[in-house]
């Protein structure tokens, strides 16, 4: 199982300016305290960055990898 951390999607396109207005703050400030304060480089996980961690696990050479989450956030489950 792949788990992304936040991915520029449209659905998340849509959730930024509606946090901003909810909780009063900028839109930036809603990616930049909400969505990416927790990773190591403050950027999104990209579509990119899970297709080519698909395409890893795709390719594995053993059926050692069975049921495993791999978390491909930049860090945001980091503490």
């Amino acid at each position: 199982m792949i788990c992304p951390g936040f991915v520029r999607t449209p659905l998340v396109e849509k959730q930024i300016p509606e946090q901003a207005r909810e909780l009063g703050i900028s839109q930036e400030e809603v990616v930049r305290t909400m969505m990416l304060k927790e990773t190591v480089d403050g950027e999104f996980t990209t579509v990119s960055d899970v297709a080519e961690t698909a395409t890893f696990i795709a390719a594995f050479p053993s059926n050692a990898l069975t049921g495993q989450s791999i978390v491909v956030s930049h860090g945001w489950f980091m503490q």
